[in-house]
């Protein structure tokens, strides 16, 4: 019976993972690829950007009818990919395609936002989000003695309130810099220099991350 309490969280986080490589996968890399490759043959800008956008939707769509249900993510992505495909058809600027990056980001930076005001008013987001993780990985009995810290541990409550404070203004500060960057960059390196931008910035907050929640005991 130990064993297999113990085992399900590891399956049900794994799964979270590869979930989350996937969404990389066939929204970011595989887009991304598409695009160089065709520009590579000598397809114009417009019609490459086109084929990521695309090349994506099916991705979004199989997700959506394999899980049976539409979350969050899975809506503003294809709000994105949708809006991206009728401003790509009203006009020939290339640039019009790229608001799938802008906008992406955009929301990005209002969820750290988000974080941000949660650290000064009610409970830190992190609070919230670390109990989903803990209850994946523990059960809900492990969530609830996770969370339960909040009320009587001081050190831990300002340990949330830091992590929270530092995810929210990277993501804050990523978006703007996200935005600036899509509507200054020549289109042909805005794919290449935001990604590789975000992706540094969010490899460098994740080992942060891990270290802060190890040195202070806040591992969910």
């Amino acid at each position: 019976m130990m064993i297999e309490q113990k085992t399900q969280p590891d399956a049900g986080l794994r799964r979270l993972v590869r979930a989350n490589v996937r969404n990389v996968v066939f929204e970011v890399i595989v887009p991304m690829a598409l695009f160089y490759g065709l520009r590579a043959a000598g397809v114009s800008q417009w019609w490459a950007l086109m084929a990521g956008v695309l090349v994506a939707a099916p991705y979004v769509l199989w997700t959506i009818a394999r899980t049976r249900k539409v979350d969050l993510v899975a809506l503003v992505t294809l709000s994105v990919l949708v809006l991206s495909v009728v401003l790509g058809l009203l006009s020939d600027d290339p640039r019009t395609l790229v608001i799938r990056e802008g906008w992406t980001a955009a929301l990005g930076g209002l969820f750290g936002a988000w974080m941000l005001v949660t650290v000064f008013l009610g409970r830190p987001a992190q609070l919230t989000l670390g109990r989903t993780i803990a209850e994946v990985k523990r059960g809900a009995e492990g969530a609830d003695a996770w969370a339960g810290r909040w009320d009587t541990d001081a050190r831990f409550r300002r340990g949330l309130r830091i992590n929270t404070a530092a995810w929210g203004a990277v993501l804050l500060g990523s978006a703007i810099v996200h935005v600036v960057l899509v509507y200054t960059l020549p289109i042909d390196l805005i794919a290449l220099v935001t990604n590789v931008a975000w992706f540094g910035a969010l490899a460098l907050l994740i080992t942060w991350h891990v270290w802060y929640l190890r040195k202070e005991n806040l591992d969910a």
